[in-house]
């Protein structure tokens, strides 16, 4: 019965993984679960805050035995020391504190690394949705230049075409043959990029359109979730707390280090017992390594400052972007609903009202256009999952 289960299990498993992925977001949520370097990077951020946790132990106990003799008069003396080596209290309370920024640091440090490979991951999904559009603008262009081929061919054996138009259209057939094939080849490269992100997995993303997406709101808004919830913001100002715990640690560790133990020694004059106390005075051990905490402390503030002047500035110019691109879609749009359409050009030429050279040139003017309204409406989506890359 177990065994059944089991079956029923992996088979309902392998089905969920088959299915179709009709929606970027669970698009994402396959490449999330699969990603073979997202994996290694949670082990790797696994590893990283265990090793922080190390090295805040006590010094390994030190044991010594001596055994001294004497000749030619017998008789020897033994002495056995045990001693146990500390730094000042200080450094450990500041050590621990390192270990877990450190801690928040790797976390950090893991969330980019999510976030820049599930917005690759976004990116390839708003291409293969683009590329899918042009194919099915690349098809109506060939199976246009398809019929015309066919139609003047036979205009041609009639002597009702010549041969100049019949070229013309041969080679507008060989130009949309190539750019279907380049495209259904690209598209195809870009679906095993996507799976290769899935750790393999076979992704079947099969959305053919965008999905519905409100206006930009305000700037001001949007720049306050993108600077809050950045995770390189995170991680370099977790980078910069560490920094500065390091300098408390290092004025810890230019303070006396303490030494205690126990002496027992034994000779022709008898036992003794005693307790031994020490102490190490660092003069030279860790000269100048304050001042060196204090300028990687300074230098990680530094980089810290510059990188939210760089997102701003970068968060701006995608916004500034994206309301253009919007713009200039919707402009174009209205434009070409205004524009003669294949069908009609197609019946003027049939009807010898424009001639072949005339009706590729408004053919091609048209095709053009609408080619530059995917490419817009590609690029503001492109251009809006980067300024929401936060949500990821």
């Amino acid at each position: 019965m177990k065994r059944t289960i089991l079956i029923i299990a992996a088979c309902l498993a392998s089905f969920g993984s088959l299915r179709a992925q009709e929606s970027i977001d669970e698009v994402l949520l396959l490449v999330e679960q699969a990603s073979k370097e997202l994996q290694a990077q949670r082990k790797l951020t696994e590893a990283q805050k265990l090793e922080a946790k190390t090295g805040n132990s006590l010094e390994n106990p030190s044991v010594e035995f001596e055994n001294l003799w004497r000749r030619p008069v017998p008789g020897n003396n033994s002495e056995l020391t045990v001693t146990q080596p500390f730094d000042f209290p200080g450094a450990y309370a500041a050590r621990n504190k390192i270990a877990k920024l450190k801690a928040s640091l790797y976390d950090s440090e893991g969330a980019e690394f999510r976030q820049q490979l599930l917005l690759q991951a976004k990116e390839l999904c708003i291409e293969i949705i683009y590329l899918r559009q042009q194919q099915i603008l690349l098809g109506e262009r060939l199976s246009n230049a398809q019929r015309l081929s066919s139609v003047y061919k036979q205009k041609l054996e009639t002597g009702a075409a010549n041969i100049l138009e019949t070229n013309k259209i041969s080679v507008e057939l060989i130009a949309a043959k190539t750019a279907a094939n380049l495209n259904a080849t690209t598209l195809k490269t870009r679906l095993q990029q996507l799976s290769n992100l899935a750790g393999g997995e076979p992704v079947n993303f099969t959305a053919t359109d965008y999905p519905a997406e409100s206006e930009l709101p305000e700037y001001t808004t949007l720049e306050t979730l993108y600077m809050e919830q950045s995770p390189e913001l995170q991680r370099l100002a977790d980078e910069h707390s560490v920094n500065l715990k390091t300098i408390t640690l290092n004025k810890a560790l230019a303070l006396p280090k303490f030494e205690v133990g126990y002496r027992h020694n034994y000779g022709l004059e008898g036992r003794f017992n005693g307790l031994l106390v020490g102490m190490s005075i660092p003069m030279f051990e860790n000269k100048n390594k304050v001042k060196a905490a204090r300028a990687q402390s300074y230098f990680s503030d530094t980089k810290l400052q510059s990188a939210k002047l760089n997102n701003v500035t970068i968060l701006k110019q995608l916004y500034e972007q994206a309301q253009t691109l919007r713009r200039s879609a919707e402009s174009l749009q209205a434009v070409l609903r205004n524009q003669n359409n294949i069908e009609l050009l197609n019946k003027a030429l049939d009807a010898g009202q424009i001639s072949v050279i005339e009706y590729f040139t408004e053919v091609s003017t048209l095709y053009q256009s609408r080619e530059t309204l995917l490419q817009l409406e590609k690029d503001y989506r492109t251009a809006t999952a980067q300024i929401y890359r936060f949500e990821l």
